[in-house]
């Protein structure tokens, strides 16, 4: 939750999904007495394509008028969410289409019953599954922050143009084959490395040292092992609540400070401060860090073959 709401600023799917599901569990646990009270919901839409859009409304309104919602079971509750995430300008407004939108409210000012919100929930769990989990999981495997993987990139693309004027300038020279293969290759290996650690957030160095770059939004506790945070420090290591269905959801003031905090910090800062431990990181999490590096390192040492091969077989230039 804390990816989606700092990073990608876009929570409110899940926030939903999550209200969504424990609201399936309540309301299955009613009697039939209670369910009998909030039908079913047919969408006028799918009932009958054929017909023209005034028969629609009609059936719409018509619909509206027999069933009383006043007295259904958590018509409160359902109230809230429609004005939190579904009325237009919400403080959590899904990303809906106009019909969506106009169907689902027409659909739950009808019935508080969860097929009311079936328009909606497609749309969320696609959101959630094709773009959000996949970069959470991208951001998950990072140890570097934003400021250490702009300088291994720009450190890796120097070493690589240091690696080819070495080459080309020791080549032209009367140097032992030993430098001139050995330098020019060793810097070409370490920046290929650097440039492609960057482009995956993942730093050889922190890794190898058991150390990763703190997140913008991380607090102490959250960084701390489970041997290491208090009883009274477990509540606090998550701070948003998933739990929708109890109230409003609670602002961490704390950790919006942190985030300004950070986000003013300069590339030195960030190089040299803020790393914390691994301790408590998935270990698959891990075992996939080192795969990533240790592929980074297979594709910088084939390219650092190719470049010892050509100046292994090129003649010296004896110009100096």
């Amino acid at each position: 939750m804390n990816y989606l709401t700092y990073v990608e600023r876009n929570s409110e799917n899940l926030r939903f999904y999550l209200w969504f599901r424990k609201y399936i569990q309540i309301f299955d646990a009613l009697s039939e007495n209670e369910k009998s009270l909030s039908p079913i919901w047919e969408s006028p839409f799918l009932k009958d394509k054929t017909k023209p859009k005034a028969d629609l409304a009609v059936a719409e309104e018509k619909g509206a008028v027999e069933i009383d919602p006043s007295g259904q079971p958590f018509r409160s509750e359902v109230d809230r969410i429609t004005q939190m995430f579904l009325a237009p300008l919400s403080p959590f407004e899904l990303n809906l289409s106009g019909r969506d939108r106009k169907e689902v409210l027409t659909a739950l000012s009808t019935t508080t019953h969860p097929s009311a919100f079936k328009s909606v929930l497609p749309q969320v769990e696609t959101s959630l599954r094709q773009q959000s989990h996949p970069n959470f999981v991208r951001y998950a495997l990072s140890t570097a922050n934003h400021g250490r993987v702009a300088a291994m990139r720009w450190g890796g693309f120097i070493l690589i143009l240091v690696a080819i004027a070495l080459a080309v300038g020791l080549s032209l020279g009367k140097v032992p084959k030993a430098v001139r293969v050995g330098v020019p290759t060793f810097a070409l290996f370490f920046g290929v490395a650097s440039v492609l650690d960057g482009q995956r957030s993942v730093c050889l160095v922190l890794l190898s040292l058991g150390l990763r770059d703190r997140f913008a939004w991380e607090k102490d506790t959250d960084c701390m092992c489970d041997s290491q945070v208090v009883e009274c420090d477990l509540e606090k290591a998550s701070t948003i609540s998933f739990d929708l269905f109890d109230g409003p959801i609670p602002r961490d003031e704390d950790r919006e400070a942190i985030i300004q905090k950070f986000e003013k910090r300069n590339v030195i800062s960030h190089l040299l401060f803020g790393w914390s431990t691994l301790g408590g990181i998935d270990p698959e999490v891990r075992r996939v860090q080192k795969l990533i590096v240790m592929q980074n390192i297979a594709i910088s040492l084939a390219f650092t073959i190719v470049l010892g091969i050509i100046l292994t077989v090129a003649p010296s230039g004896n110009m100096y």
